[in-house]
């Protein structure tokens, strides 16, 4: 905790919060997979399809990799949370610097506000009392302290030539010049939750659940000023239960992993060479797919 704010002090440059996305190939985005390890999993699988075909995949995760459920016995899984799995977030970190290893440059992750709660947020209370705890506990304090350094990297939003923003919550922030996401993360440990939801962009784009079209508008002409035209965002953060939802022209938000059933899980596939205009651009079974095209919805 600190880290940021100490290489700035000492002159260091912040790590980019504003992650530049390919020019051509295929962007995959999915949105928080809180320790499940089989939809990671079926993630890499269509990375590495797209990968053999040569088509040049990214695979971009949008935060939130880690603290799922503390169920452990099926019988007891509320329906709410979807289709059952076993928390394992440390298994999923490990995977995701493993595959940032293998192919460098063509993995990336976004912090979501559960890895902003390890570098400087306020600890969630999702599933435990402290789960910010909880996990550095269980993961122990070497892979602790490494998986913060790797927390402390991670960009902030993604931008694109085709026209795609990606954040991990809804863009309910107001900036005037994208220079203000260039932010240290630590700082904010001792708020309590309630204040994220209206306190600084960095807070917003962690928090947000929704957002008014005019202000993702105003989001998207702000960060557009000094490069590639933004028209739409992509975002996760809260549960769809249909897997997407498109929000006016300028919002699409989904889930690919956690909260819904298997049958209704969704990723974007995106056309990095392409320009998009709009969330209804994204259309179903094209960027709109599947992760699990099989699957029968639960009862």
């Amino acid at each position: 905790m600190g880290q940021a704010t100490e290489q700035k002090r000492a002159g260091a440059e912040l790590p980019d919060r504003v992650l530049r996305l390919p020019d051509r190939g295929k962007l995959l985005v999915c949105t928080d997979v809180h320790g499940n390890l089989r939809d990671f999993e079926s993630m890499v699988a269509r990375f590495d399809e797209l990968d053999a075909a040569s088509e040049q995949p990214f695979l971009l995760f949008t935060g939130d990799l880690i603290h799922g459920p503390n169920t452990t016995n099926e019988a007891d899984w509320p329906t709410y949370l979807g289709s059952y799995y076993r928390d394992q977030s440390g298994e999923v970190v490990e995977r995701f610097i493993e595959m940032s290893a293998a192919f460098p440059g063509r993995v990336g992750c976004l912090i979501g506000n559960h890895e902003h709660s390890h570098v400087g947020g306020p600890h969630t209370p999702k599933f435990w009392d402290d789960e910010t705890a909880y996990f550095e506990q269980s993961v122990g304090p070497e892979r602790a302290a490494r998986y913060n350094a790797l927390f402390a990297r991670l960009p902030l939003i993604a931008v694109s030539a085709a026209g795609v923003t990606v954040t991990h919550a809804a863009p309910n922030a107001q900036i005037e010049d994208i220079s203000e996401l260039q932010v240290p993360y630590d700082g904010y440990e001792h708020l309590d939750i309630n204040a994220m939801y209206s306190g600084t962009a960095l807070a917003r784009l962690l928090w947000s659940r929704g957002c008014k079209t005019e202000v993702a508008r105003e989001f998207l002409d702000v960060i557009s000023r000094d490069g590639p035209r933004q028209r739409v965002v992509v975002f996760g953060h809260d549960i769809v239960a249909e897997g997407y939802e498109r929000v006016g022209d300028e919002q699409l938000q989904l889930s690919t992993s956690f909260g819904v059933d298997d049958a209704c899980k969704f990723y974007v596939e995106v056309d990095l060479a392409k320009r998009y205009e709009s969330a209804s651009d994204f259309v179903v079974g094209r960027e709109l797919r599947r992760l699990y095209p099989d699957a029968s919805r639960s009862s």
